[in-house]
Protein backbone atom coordinates (compact mmCIF):
# COMPACT_ATOMS: atom_id res chain seq x y z
CA UNK A 1 0.00 0.00 0.00
CA UNK A 2 1.33 3.27 -0.98
CA UNK A 3 2.38 6.16 1.81
CA UNK A 4 1.91 9.01 -0.75
CA UNK A 5 -1.60 10.72 0.15
CA UNK A 6 -4.18 10.42 -2.55
CA UNK A 7 -4.46 13.38 -4.72
CA UNK A 8 -7.43 15.57 -4.45
CA UNK A 9 -8.05 16.85 -7.67
CA UNK A 10 -10.04 14.51 -9.71
CA UNK A 11 -9.07 12.56 -13.16
CA UNK A 12 -8.68 13.55 -16.63
CA UNK A 13 -11.76 15.38 -18.06
CA UNK A 14 -13.18 14.21 -20.76
CA UNK A 15 -12.23 16.13 -24.14
CA UNK A 16 -9.37 17.47 -21.90
CA UNK A 17 -5.59 17.90 -22.73
CA UNK A 18 -3.85 19.00 -25.93
CA UNK A 19 -5.67 17.72 -29.66
CA UNK A 20 -3.90 15.85 -31.91
CA UNK A 21 -2.49 17.97 -35.43
CA UNK A 22 -5.65 17.99 -37.53
CA UNK A 23 -7.92 17.49 -35.01
CA UNK A 24 -11.65 18.52 -35.93
CA UNK A 25 -14.58 19.04 -33.68
CA UNK A 26 -17.22 16.65 -34.17
CA UNK A 27 -19.92 19.66 -34.74
CA UNK A 28 -17.29 21.18 -36.85
CA UNK A 29 -18.47 21.36 -40.80
CA UNK A 30 -16.38 19.63 -43.36
CA UNK A 31 -15.08 21.66 -45.43
CA UNK A 32 -16.65 19.27 -48.47
CA UNK A 33 -19.73 20.14 -46.61
CA UNK A 34 -18.87 23.88 -46.55
CA UNK A 35 -18.37 24.18 -50.05
CA UNK A 36 -21.21 22.10 -51.53
CA UNK A 37 -23.39 24.05 -49.13
CA UNK A 38 -21.92 27.82 -50.26
CA UNK A 39 -22.72 25.87 -54.02
CA UNK A 40 -26.36 25.35 -53.49
CA UNK A 41 -28.55 27.66 -54.63
CA UNK A 42 -30.43 29.17 -51.81
CA UNK A 43 -33.65 27.70 -51.21
CA UNK A 44 -37.09 29.97 -51.84
CA UNK A 45 -38.47 28.81 -48.42
CA UNK A 46 -36.36 27.82 -46.04
CA UNK A 47 -38.94 25.59 -43.75
CA UNK A 48 -39.09 22.66 -46.38
CA UNK A 49 -35.41 22.34 -45.53
CA UNK A 50 -35.41 22.84 -41.52
CA UNK A 51 -38.15 19.99 -41.22
CA UNK A 52 -35.95 17.23 -42.66
CA UNK A 53 -33.96 17.72 -39.11
CA UNK A 54 -37.32 18.21 -36.87
CA UNK A 55 -36.92 14.76 -34.98
CA UNK A 56 -33.15 15.04 -34.76
CA UNK A 57 -33.18 18.34 -33.11
CA UNK A 58 -35.98 17.16 -30.97
CA UNK A 59 -33.27 14.02 -29.90
CA UNK A 60 -30.29 16.58 -29.58
CA UNK A 61 -32.42 18.51 -26.59
CA UNK A 62 -33.49 15.01 -24.79
CA UNK A 63 -29.80 14.09 -25.25
CA UNK A 64 -29.10 17.49 -23.45
CA UNK A 65 -31.76 16.58 -20.64
CA UNK A 66 -29.75 13.56 -20.12
CA UNK A 67 -26.34 14.17 -20.62
CA UNK A 68 -25.48 17.84 -20.89
CA UNK A 69 -22.42 19.34 -18.79
CA UNK A 70 -24.38 23.49 -18.66
CA UNK A 71 -27.01 24.26 -16.68
CA UNK A 72 -27.88 26.95 -19.48
CA UNK A 73 -27.73 24.51 -21.96
CA UNK A 74 -30.11 22.13 -20.16
CA UNK A 75 -32.63 24.85 -19.10
CA UNK A 76 -32.48 26.25 -23.05
CA UNK A 77 -33.46 22.16 -23.73
CA UNK A 78 -36.31 21.67 -21.45
CA UNK A 79 -38.11 25.21 -22.21
CA UNK A 80 -37.67 24.43 -26.24
CA UNK A 81 -39.23 21.05 -25.80
CA UNK A 82 -42.03 22.31 -23.61
CA UNK A 83 -42.92 25.28 -26.04
CA UNK A 84 -42.94 22.85 -28.68
CA UNK A 85 -45.14 20.41 -26.68
CA UNK A 86 -47.52 22.60 -25.44
CA UNK A 87 -46.94 26.42 -26.82
CA UNK A 88 -45.28 29.26 -25.42
CA UNK A 89 -46.53 30.03 -21.54
CA UNK A 90 -49.44 32.18 -20.95
CA UNK A 91 -48.83 36.19 -20.55
CA UNK A 92 -50.19 37.41 -17.46
CA UNK A 93 -51.45 40.89 -17.80
CA UNK A 94 -53.80 42.34 -14.71
CA UNK A 95 -55.06 39.25 -13.44
CA UNK A 96 -55.82 37.26 -16.97
CA UNK A 97 -54.27 35.11 -18.81
CA UNK A 98 -54.22 35.38 -22.66
CA UNK A 99 -52.82 32.25 -24.31
CA UNK A 100 -50.09 32.90 -26.97
CA UNK A 101 -50.78 30.64 -30.25
CA UNK A 102 -49.21 27.35 -30.10
CA UNK A 103 -47.18 28.09 -33.61
CA UNK A 104 -47.14 31.79 -35.19
CA UNK A 105 -46.91 30.26 -38.63
CA UNK A 106 -48.32 31.37 -41.93
CA UNK A 107 -51.65 29.71 -43.00
CA UNK A 108 -49.92 28.03 -46.06
CA UNK A 109 -47.09 26.45 -43.73
CA UNK A 110 -49.24 25.33 -41.49
CA UNK A 111 -50.88 23.75 -44.17
CA UNK A 112 -48.29 21.76 -45.56
CA UNK A 113 -46.65 20.50 -42.20
CA UNK A 114 -49.21 20.25 -40.20
CA UNK A 115 -48.54 16.44 -40.45
CA UNK A 116 -44.81 16.87 -38.67
CA UNK A 117 -46.26 19.82 -36.53
CA UNK A 118 -48.62 16.82 -34.97
CA UNK A 119 -45.46 14.47 -34.79
CA UNK A 120 -42.84 16.78 -33.34
CA UNK A 121 -45.83 18.04 -30.88
CA UNK A 122 -46.41 14.25 -29.33
CA UNK A 123 -42.72 13.68 -29.50
CA UNK A 124 -42.08 16.96 -27.28
CA UNK A 125 -44.73 15.58 -24.91
CA UNK A 126 -43.17 12.49 -23.97
CA UNK A 127 -40.51 14.32 -22.59
CA UNK A 128 -41.75 17.31 -20.83
CA UNK A 129 -42.01 15.50 -17.35
CA UNK A 130 -38.37 15.24 -17.88
CA UNK A 131 -38.01 18.59 -18.78
CA UNK A 132 -39.73 19.85 -16.06
CA UNK A 133 -38.00 17.48 -13.29
CA UNK A 134 -34.71 18.84 -15.13
CA UNK A 135 -35.77 22.57 -14.28
CA UNK A 136 -36.89 21.37 -10.56
CA UNK A 137 -33.49 19.90 -10.50
CA UNK A 138 -31.45 23.02 -11.66
CA UNK A 139 -33.87 25.22 -9.40
CA UNK A 140 -33.38 23.40 -6.15
CA UNK A 141 -29.57 22.55 -6.79
CA UNK A 142 -28.10 24.15 -9.03
CA UNK A 143 -24.68 24.84 -9.35
CA UNK A 144 -24.46 28.58 -11.00
CA UNK A 145 -26.59 31.10 -9.09
CA UNK A 146 -27.93 32.62 -12.91
CA UNK A 147 -29.24 29.12 -13.82
CA UNK A 148 -31.03 28.63 -10.11
CA UNK A 149 -32.88 31.93 -11.33
CA UNK A 150 -33.21 31.19 -14.91
CA UNK A 151 -34.74 27.58 -13.85
CA UNK A 152 -37.34 29.13 -11.14
CA UNK A 153 -38.17 31.45 -14.02
CA UNK A 154 -38.99 28.96 -16.28
CA UNK A 155 -41.06 27.07 -13.77
CA UNK A 156 -43.34 29.94 -12.80
CA UNK A 157 -43.59 30.96 -16.38
CA UNK A 158 -45.05 27.29 -17.18
CA UNK A 159 -47.25 27.36 -13.67
CA UNK A 160 -48.45 30.81 -14.01
CA UNK A 161 -47.74 32.57 -16.87
CA UNK A 162 -45.24 35.30 -18.30
CA UNK A 163 -45.74 38.80 -16.38
CA UNK A 164 -46.10 41.32 -19.12
CA UNK A 165 -45.08 45.11 -18.50
CA UNK A 166 -47.02 46.99 -16.41
CA UNK A 167 -49.84 49.27 -17.69
CA UNK A 168 -50.67 52.83 -16.78
CA UNK A 169 -54.41 52.90 -16.47
CA UNK A 170 -56.09 55.07 -19.42
CA UNK A 171 -57.41 57.75 -16.50
CA UNK A 172 -54.18 58.64 -15.21
CA UNK A 173 -52.15 58.88 -18.69
CA UNK A 174 -51.47 62.12 -19.23
CA UNK A 175 -53.28 63.31 -22.87
CA UNK A 176 -51.97 65.57 -25.31
CA UNK A 177 -53.37 69.07 -25.38
CA UNK A 178 -55.29 71.32 -27.67
CA UNK A 179 -53.68 74.26 -29.05
CA UNK A 180 -56.51 76.57 -27.16
CA UNK A 181 -55.93 74.26 -23.77
CA UNK A 182 -52.20 74.78 -24.47
CA UNK A 183 -52.84 78.63 -24.59
CA UNK A 184 -55.14 78.41 -21.59
CA UNK A 185 -52.25 76.92 -19.58
CA UNK A 186 -49.61 79.11 -20.86
CA UNK A 187 -51.77 82.53 -20.19
CA UNK A 188 -52.75 80.59 -16.57
CA UNK A 189 -48.62 79.89 -15.84
CA UNK A 190 -47.89 83.90 -17.13
CA UNK A 191 -50.65 85.22 -14.94
CA UNK A 192 -48.90 83.73 -11.51
CA UNK A 193 -45.49 84.60 -10.07
CA UNK A 194 -43.39 86.67 -9.82
CA UNK A 195 -43.93 88.57 -13.24
CA UNK A 196 -47.78 88.16 -12.84
CA UNK A 197 -49.70 91.24 -13.81
CA UNK A 198 -50.47 93.24 -10.55
CA UNK A 199 -54.47 93.66 -9.24
CA UNK A 200 -56.01 96.81 -9.56
CA UNK A 201 -55.99 99.17 -6.72
CA UNK A 202 -58.92 98.67 -4.26
CA UNK A 203 -61.88 100.80 -5.12
CA UNK A 204 -60.65 101.10 -8.96
CA UNK A 205 -63.26 100.78 -11.61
Amino acid sequence: MSDQPKSKRGGKRPGAGRKPKGFVKPSAISELNRVAALATAPPDEIDGVAQRHAHGAIEALVRLLFYGSSEAAKIAAAKEILDRGYGKPAVEIGGDAAMLPLFMAPDSLAIRSESLTQEIRAEARKYANLAVEALRKIASDGASETAIAAASKALLDRGLGTVGKARMPDEQRERPLGKKEEAARAAEAAATGRYATPAAPRGYQ
